[in-house]
């Protein structure tokens, strides 16, 4: 078996890993490069093994993990998607809704003339990602299934958002087998509604995710947080933005906003959630409630995630533009998370130059993303192409990471039954998988590697 590393390496974005054996040869995850132009650019390469490559094992459906399925489709491939049924849910909303994004940049770039490239194309179409979604077949949990004589996988619960799955695939050598196992995005255990990730596994290898390898989540009090700086901002009249994540991210934080709001915790106040894509998301949760705890499931659950109940879902985009350009006390929730396009920016531009507002971040910012910069107290930000001057207040909350900090990532491993003599540390920046290394090696014994962008691993020969 051999691995080769084509995305998420020193980077947590655009994850992409290609393994080889006996001549089968397929791709786990197939992403989108997010972050800054040199990342983006990547997302433009022919791919490499488009001929070779016989499946894609997708262990989740955030665009970072499956936003280049439409591209390779673009490219001709034709080949079988496996994922779980929620999951296919949730790319029937995603990959559409990333074809319209790109489509929409194109155009708007074609308008202002912004583009080097005439006319400015986009990525991949609405038909490229219609024509993908035509391409999956869906596994059910812990079913172990053929890929060849050799190879075969399996989901489990991986509880980062519905559907997603730690990966399980075991290649036959002469006299024996191995596991190798991705963690794909591991949950934190924190959620309000999903149930935890998978425990007590075995396995050879391990490619593990790193993205808060470097540090540990605070959850105590998240929810009264956001109560304090909700209070802080709409007292003095002000806007809540808060960027969201269409998918995990947006339910976690409406189910709070619900309880504060029932407990009357805070301000009566106007909410609304700007993100039809996180709207559909929503209500794709309520037909999945297998995976969701059992706590979860009451009455109040439904309450929190529909529309009309304590806040508005905004659809049109005409909506959407009243809204950014209206002032006074409200919350409002919109995608993206990192600010890597979406209605969020149209809201960013009419409020951050205003000291009353507030932008509350619920998410990790990638490296070079408009998000880290706000994080970082940058003055100034270019928003479509215009230079926005940065007054308003910027909060963060770490509490409502969907990743496993390096405390939950360090006991996920150590609980397993039988533990990888190596792991490769993926979909991290480097600082975090150099700390997540050494507490591997120092308190496990276990040897962590940080593979460079396309590096190749042969497992069989170790």
């Amino acid at each position: 078996m051999k691995i080769t590393f084509r995305g998420a390496a020193q980077t947590v974005t655009g994850s992409q890993t290609l393994f080889e054996h006996n001549g089968y040869c397929g791709l786990v995850d197939c992403g989108l490069f997010q972050g800054d132009k040199s990342q983006r650019l990547v997302n433009w390469r022919p791919a490499e093994d488009l001929k070779k490559i016989e499946c894609v094992l997708l262990t989740h459906a955030h665009i970072d993990h499956s936003g280049l399925l439409p591209r390779l489709v673009s490219q001709g491939w034709r080949k079988p998607i496996y994922c779980t049924p929620s999951t296919k849910d949730l790319l029937k909303i995603m990959l559409l809704d990333s074809a319209h994004l790109q489509e929409e940049d194109a155009r708007f770039a074609n308008l202002t003339k912004h583009s080097k490239h005439s006319p400015a194309l986009p990525l991949y179409t609405t038909k490229d990602a219609e024509e993908a979604l035509k391409l999956i077949y869906t596994i059910e949990w812990n079913q172990w299934t053929a890929l060849s004589k050799f190879v075969s996988f399996r989901f489990l619960r991986a509880g980062h958002i519905l559907g997603s799955a730690i990966l399980q695939v075991r290649f036959d050598l002469e006299h024996s087998s191995k596991l190798l196992t991705w963690s794909g995005d591991l949950g934190s255990g924190h959620s309000d509604i999903l149930r935890d990730p998978v425990h007590a596994l075995e396995t050879d290898f391990l490619v593990l995710e790193s993205t808060y390898g470097d540090r540990r989540v605070d959850i105590a009090g998240r929810e009264k947080r956001l109560g304090e700086i909700i209070s802080k901002v709409i007292g003095r009249g002000g806007t809540l933005v808060i960027p969201v994540f269409a998918v995990g991210r947006t339910q976690d934080l409406l189910v709070s906003l619900y309880r504060l709001t029932q407990r009357k915790e805070i301000p009566s106040t106007p909410i609304y959630l700007d993100s039809p894509m996180a709207t559909s998301v929503t209500r794709v949760y309520l037909n999945h409630i297998n995976e969701l705890k059992e706590s979860a499931l009451s009455a109040d659950l439904e309450a929190a995630l529909s529309a009309g109940s304590f806040f508005e879902a905004i659809t049109s985009s005409e909506e959407s533009h009243r809204l950014a350009e209206a002032s006074g006390a409200k919350i409002v929730l919109s995608a993206s998370g990192m600010l890597q396009g979406g209605r969020v920016l149209h809201h960013l531009k009419n409020k951050l130059p205003d000291r009353n507002n507030g932008v509350l971040f619920v998410g990790y910012q990638g490296a070079g993303t408009k998000g880290r910069l706000l994080q970082s107290g940058i003055p100034v930000i270019r928003l479509h192409h215009q230079q926005i001057k940065v007054e308003a207040e910027i909060f963060n909350i770490d509490g409502y990471s969907a990743h496993a900090d390096s405390d939950a990532l360090i006991n996920w491993v150590a609980s397993f039954s039988k533990k990888p003599q190596t792991i490769f540390l993926n979909h991290g920046e480097p600082l975090a998988q150099n700390a997540l290394a050494y507490r591997l090696f120092q308190e496990l014994g276990i040897r962590g590697l940080i593979p460079q962008q396309n590096e190749v691993f042969d497992l069989a020969g170790n």
